[in-house]
């Protein structure tokens, strides 16, 4: 039974009722309450009523000062005391003859909110009342909250709330709090399985104790979400056949998922319990209930079975069951960007499973990765859609992961299995660097396979037209960025220009692969990319040690400066300083420091630089108005996993410099480590030969230079191939 009236709407008519029968002219009603909860009430009713109204704020008497004519309401916020104290005296016996004397409290008022006849259903006043002040003021509240809005409450609505402490659905609450803060009385415990019974949950019916009626609830509810995924109704207890009217029928947990601030509990208490262990066993196929987000046993018994998918080396499978799973656990994500119908992507029950993701999809690309029948190692590495650069981008993806699983519970199958996985994967992913190296070996050997692309050292040539059109411009040059880390860039840098204000500038993100110079060192590639005609650069043996030259003279960083200097560049280090040019070069080294250090957390370290980058690269291009801008780098970079072991080796006689990966000598030949890059390769700025390493697990020794891990200057793609990204206004 809904209510009827608001509680000014009751309070109006019990009001006017008095003034009607009033003998008075001038009649005044004296509304007497208990507590105070029905001031603000009283006040809008006489407002709507147009009648004065007068509050005693200390004594009743007070409302005898200054009289006024006309219909009146004297409110007094305490219940008349029934005999007064001097005497049995009652000073207001006078107005009882003028329009009415009324005691009426809150839960007095709540009851000619409903139709009289049906409260027998319910016996609300004495359901409201409570001696405990902090329960009366409790009670109170809801009533008031919910007897003065639009949408009016039910009985059994109003009776829920009290009982649960302002809850509507009974299941809601036990499922989310369990017996929560209700007393346990045997009056209360009798209305909470009137309630729930009345709720369908006819578990509770033989349950006499809170902890039984918390425990039946919540089976009842797991296994109303398994039916409704699709388990056969009559595996359960007649009690726990939950009926659900269809597809859009949401289970009562899916219901709470769509509400609830405490999805992660929710989780832990409802994936993190095995409560039908037997019914799940018995399904013929648990994937057919990947979207049901309860029970332990069949959160194990689906990772169980996409774990052995895992070892039969059916990763498309995986790929699509994780994916699944893990869609279901995210849930859907509104407006405000809150997930709702599961449990999110914090969660790490979701996380493990969106890993589990990720480990299907490397291991398809490290078994399919070499089956492209091309011979052009650059665009097997770097093609945007195929490209084996993804599996650079996965191995740092799953890495700076971590290990979701850990906090899960012990028992769950994915605490055994998921980081031998990632350590298997790891090795997989050496063994792909190494028949990655050979493949580059073999093509180079062949024939000269860069000849047509486009390298660094023709960046100024290639880009004049944007560079010398008098527009504002920006160069980024970023130490080691390599192509998976710059795509992440170029990624991030398309979605912060698209959150821009509207009357903001229009930018236009794009990359293009360009080759770095061997050997891919700093070097060599911050001299390529500095002003000055193609012919101009060349990379040379001077005195035995190998040189990157500009018009025969070396390039270092002074000598770059001065030739971006000279060509109108304002070169800068800082993030402030130096940006009110109109061509200004930014150059920064961290990526690089962050590796040559070898700090720990290094590719969660080189994830959040690439954010960071986005958002300095995103606000300078917001705040300075820039035409044009370009992210460029001159190298990228191996980064072997922590078990990996490089093999340090020693340089030749025969060569006269050397870095970790390279050599160069005048005596340098075919015959040396690594794969010779001399006249014969075709490279038109390098005048020297020089042998480059191809192999991810072998360095040449050199002093003083930790490289356990981070080290660039040979001939892996990840080295050499590089993205630069263009950023265009307009």
């Amino acid at each position: 039974m809904q209510a009827k009236q608001t509680l000014p709407e009751a309070a109006k008519d019990t009001i006017r009722k008095k003034f009607d029968r009033a003998e008075s002219a001038d009649p005044i009603v004296l509304w007497w309450d208990d507590g105070n909860y029905l001031e603000d009430i009283i006040e809008q009713a006489c407002d709507e009523l147009g009648v004065h109204l007068k509050v005693a704020e200390e004594t009743p008497l007070e409302l005898r000062a200054n009289p006024v004519d006309g219909e009146q309401v004297w409110y007094v916020p305490h219940v008349k005391e029934p005999e007064d104290a001097e005497g049995d005296f009652d000073w207001f016996r006078d107005v009882e003859h003028t329009g009415g004397d009324v005691e009426m409290s809150i839960e007095d008022l709540t009851v000619h909110a409903f139709e009289r006849g049906q409260l027998d259903a319910w016996e609300l006043k004495t359901a409201t009342q409570a001696d405990d002040p902090t329960k009366r003021r409790e009670i109170a509240r809801i009533l008031h909250d919910q007897l003065t809005g639009g949408q009016l409450p039910t009985l059994e609505q109003l009776r829920t709330r009290i009982v649960t402490g302002g809850y509507t659905d009974p299941v809601a609450f036990v499922l989310e709090n369990g017996w929560g803060d209700i007393d346990d009385s045997p009056g209360t415990i009798e209305q909470m399985q009137d309630l729930l019974t009345s709720e369908g949950v006819d578990a509770v019916a033989s349950e006499d104790e809170p902890a039984g009626i918390v425990a039946a609830t919540r089976r009842w509810a797991v296994a109303e979400w398994l039916i409704h995924a699709g388990v056969d109704a009559e595996r359960f207890p007649t009690e726990c056949r939950a009926e659900t009217a269809g597809d859009h029928d949401l289970p009562e947990l899916k219901s709470l998922l769509n509400n609830t601030t405490s999805a992660g509990l929710l989780a832990d208490r409802y994936l993190g319990e095995a409560t039908w262990p037997d019914v799940v066993a018995a399904v013929d196929d648990p994937w057919d209930l990947a979207d049901c987000l309860v029970d332990a046993a069949l959160e194990r018994r689906l990772w169980e079975e996409w774990h052995a998918s895992f070892d039969a080396g059916d990763y498309e499978t995986c790929l699509e069951r994780a994916a699944e799973r893990y869609d279901a656990l995210l849930g859907s994500e509104d407006f405000r960007g809150t997930y709702r119908g599961a449990y999110g992507p914090d969660s790490p029950w979701t996380q493990t499973w969106e890993q589990a993701a990720e480990v299907a999809r490397l291991a398809h690309q490290l078994e399919t990765w070499d089956e492209r029948a091309t011979d052009d190692v650059v665009s097997l590495y770097a093609d945007p859609d195929d490209g084996t650069w993804q599996i650079d981008n996965a191995m740092l993806s799953l890495v700076v992961a971590g290990a979701p699983e850990s906090d899960l519970p012990a028992d769950h199958p994915a605490v055994d299995t998921l980081d031998d996985l990632r350590t298997q994967l790891q090795s997989e992913y050496v063994e792909y660097l190494e028949a990655l190296g050979d493949r580059v070996t073999e093509t180079v050997e062949a024939g000269a396979p860069f000849v047509d692309e486009d390298h660094s050292y023709q960046f100024f040539t290639k880009e004049s037209a944007g560079l010398e059109s008098g527009q504002t411009v920006a160069l980024f040059v970023i130490d080691a960025l390599r192509l998976d880390l710059a795509r992440r860039l170029a990624d991030e840098l398309r979605d912060y220009v698209a959150t821009l204000p509207a009357d903001a500038p229009e930018f236009a993100v794009d990359e293009d692969v360009w080759l770095g110079t061997l050997p891919s060192e700093t070097e060599f590639g911050k001299a390529a990319l500095t002003p000055g005609e193609i012919q101009m650069f060349d990379v040379s043996l001077v005195d035995g040690e190998l040189q990157p030259l500009r018009n025969n003279r070396k390039v270092n960083t002074n000598r770059r400066n001065s030739l971006l200097g000279g060509d109108g560049w304002t070169v800068t280090r800082d993030t402030e300083d130096g940006w009110q040019s109109t061509r200004v070069a930014y150059f920064k080294n961290d990526l690089d420091d962050i590796g040559e250090k070898e700090l720990s957390d290094l590719e969660a370290m080189l994830a959040r630089r690439v954010d960071s980058l986005a958002e300095f690269i995103g606000t300078k291009l917001e705040q300075g108005e820039w035409d044009q801008a370009y992210v460029l780098t001159d190298h990228g970079f191996v980064l072997l996993p922590d078990s990996a072991s490089p093999e340090k080796i020693s340089r030749p006689a025969e060569a006269s410099d050397s870095g970790r990966r390279w050599i160069a000598g005048e005596d340098v030949d075919e015959d040396s480590p690594g794969v010779l890059l001399d006249s014969s390769s075709r490279l038109g700025y390098l005048d020297a030969n020089v042998s480059v390493l191809a192999s991810p697990l072998k360095r040449f020794k050199k002093q003083g230079l930790g490289d356990a891990r981070f080290y660039h200057g040979g001939l892996l793609p990840q080295e050499f191939v590089l993205d630069f990204i263009s950023i265009t206004q307009g």
